[in-house]
């Protein structure tokens, strides 16, 4: 039954390869195709020991449902839920490290990875570090707020903290091509957003009011878990969705402490009492030269890259998100 099922799979990669290929630049990962369930790889042997330290990555942008066909590789909710979910069935897995490089994502993706992650602190009682590499930004900061310590990468930038919508406007490019469109509504502002017309003051306030609201859940949601920034005031002073550099974050004590990945492992071994604990991630394929700088663990089965031009950007809606030149 097993072999039939990976023909079928095999058969199935290649006619989707060819059709896909067929309709424009496009880069297809034939062999996570053929391995839909997460594999433990060792990224470090550590001391030899039986127990575990997993590192799981944030990277990427930050969406729901791995983010469909026209996003780069990205992090959802449904990742880090199975990975999380498979470390708490592990009693060996001592403590959790995520690796985060990420400019953040949707507000709802955000929301539910940084809840899973303070859910499974409380019901498993263990060390969860966070570990900004790169960028740690927005949503990707959202996410380490939830962890119990935030450690950064001296070179690292984090910050963008606040809200920001995109509802493009296609209206010139629509006449140029001869695009018309027909809008049936039941009431007027039901088509908010629309593309095709100038935005109205009532429409603008409705859309701001939503991302207030946002905002002021972000600024809740790290108020509870790192009151050591201040009281709300002081933290919206911080909040003006500004990047921070490694040594700015620390002295605004949104971060702990600013350090290397193999520093953060470690004291998250020490943290849980396992300091001999090898270093392990989730992926869906394995290397053997894979190491704790390794990638494989935020990689899906399926990644399609399309190059197309106008769709690789994100949709309409609301992002915690650093979104350079909006």
């Amino acid at each position: 039954m097993k072999t039939k099922q990976r023909s079928r799979r095999v058969v199935f990669a290649g006619i989707l390869a060819g059709l896909m290929l067929a309709g424009g630049c496009v880069s297809v990962d034939l062999g996570k195709l053929m391995s839909k369930e997460l594999q433990e790889i060792v990224v470090d042997e550590g001391g030899g020991g039986r127990d575990k330290v997993l590192l799981v990555d944030v990277s990427g942008i930050i969406m729901e449902g791995g983010g469909g066909l026209f996003a780069d590789a990205t992090c959802s909710p449904e990742y880090i839920k199975s990975v999380l979910s498979r470390a708490e069935a592990d009693d060996r897995v001592k403590a959790v490290v995520l690796r985060i490089d990420s400019p953040g994502g949707t507000v709802g993706a955000s929301e539910l990875i940084a809840r899973e992650v303070a859910q499974f602190r409380k019901r498993t009682g263990l060390p969860v570090y966070a570990q900004i590499n790169g960028l740690g930004c927005s949503g990707g900061y959202y996410v380490a707020a939830a962890c119990e310590k935030i450690h950064i990468q001296p070179s690292a930038i984090t910050g963008s903290i606040g809200v920001i919508a995109v509802f493009p406007k296609y209206r010139k490019l629509a006449d140029k091509v001869g695009f018309e469109e027909v809008v049936i509504k039941s009431g007027a502002l039901k088509d908010i957003g629309n593309g095709m017309r100038e935005m109205t003051d009532e429409e603008r306030a409705v859309l701001q009011g939503l991302i207030d609201s946002n905002y002021d859940g972000f600024l809740a949601w790290i108020l509870k878990n790192r009151p050591q920034v201040g009281d709300r005031e002081a933290l919206k002073k911080a909040a003006d969705g500004r990047i921070y550099t490694a040594a700015q974050a620390l002295e605004l004590k949104l971060v702990d402490q600013t350090c290397f990945l193999d520093e953060t492992l470690l004291a998250a071994r020490t943290a849980a009492n396992a300091e001999e604990a090898k270093v392990v991630t989730y992926g869906y394929s394995e290397s053997p030269d894979a190491n704790i700088y390794s990638s494989a663990a935020a990689e899906s089965p399926v990644k399609l890259g399309m190059n197309l031009p106008g769709l690789s950007g994100p949709h309409s809606g609301f992002y915690y998100l650093w979104m350079p030149g909006h």
